[in-house]
């Protein structure tokens, strides 16, 4: 499910422009990188101030894919 951005964080240096995903925990945005006008996806946790375990958590994630997707994508 994918909707237009009512309210949106502001991340410095992109313009997000479309909501793809909104849990409890995390949202994730599809978003232009103003520097070289790149296509990114960002993925942010939804509490200000996480927990440790949730911080650790989120890396996790980020690792695992990164491992997995970076055969298909160099840059990641």
């Amino acid at each position: 499910m994918t909707t237009a951005i009512d309210e949106a964080p502001y991340i410095n240096g992109y313009e997000l422009t479309e909501t793809l995903y909104q849990g409890s925990k995390t949202e994730v945005y599809r978003a232009i990188r103003l520097a070289d006008q790149q296509a990114v996806v960002i993925k942010l946790l939804r509490q200000e101030y996480p927990t440790f375990s949730q911080l650790l958590q989120f890396r996790n994630q980020y690792t695992s894919q990164k491992s997995q997707y970076s055969q298909y994508h160099p840059s990641l």
